[in-house]
């Protein structure tokens, strides 16, 4: 899911990351299969954080702004 997401046009992104049910998603999805495929401890803490605070639109907004200047999402690697 991270590699679909990852092809996608930055407005696209950032369209899905602001829906509400859909941005938490995306987020939790993308997170998922970071954390399979790499198990790091920031994408374990990336994907806990997101999974208690992730209804917070604000965590979003914030992941648009790292996404927009870094190409992935916040506490990714």
């Amino acid at each position: 899911m991270e590699k679909w997401f990852s092809k996608l046009d930055f407005l696209t992104q950032a369209i899905l990351l602001i829906l509400p049910f859909i941005g938490y998603l995306i987020e939790i999805g993308v997170r998922v299969f970071v954390v399979i495929r790499k198990h790091s401890a920031k994408n374990i803490i990336g994907l806990v954080m997101f999974a208690v605070m992730g209804w917070a639109i604000l965590l979003n907004i914030i992941d648009i702004f790292v996404l927009r200047s870094t190409d992935d999402l916040m506490l990714i690697e």
